[in-house]
């Protein structure tokens, strides 16, 4: 079992499809938790996440700073 942590800003567009790629390795188990760290985005990126039920995280700009954010927060490997 993992955790996917998907960094994000402004990914109203491409999360949507992100999300529902990883259905199937959730309904399999492989996937227990999806946390989208975020870092300040202006559209709906939030709204989505919280909607697919992934955890949400906030965090400062940077890709590596949001990706140790997320792997901080996850409960899984």
């Amino acid at each position: 079992m993992i955790s996917v942590v998907i960094p994000t800003r402004n990914a109203e567009q491409s999360l949507p499809a992100t999300l529902s790629a990883l259905v199937p390795a959730v309904v399999d188990g492989v996937v227990r938790e999806v946390i989208v760290v975020d870092c300040g985005s202006s559209d709906e990126t939030r709204a989505i996440a919280d909607a697919a039920g992934a955890r949400l995280v906030e965090a400062a700009q940077g890709r590596g700073i949001q990706l140790r954010a997320g792997a901080d927060a996850a409960r899984h490997d």
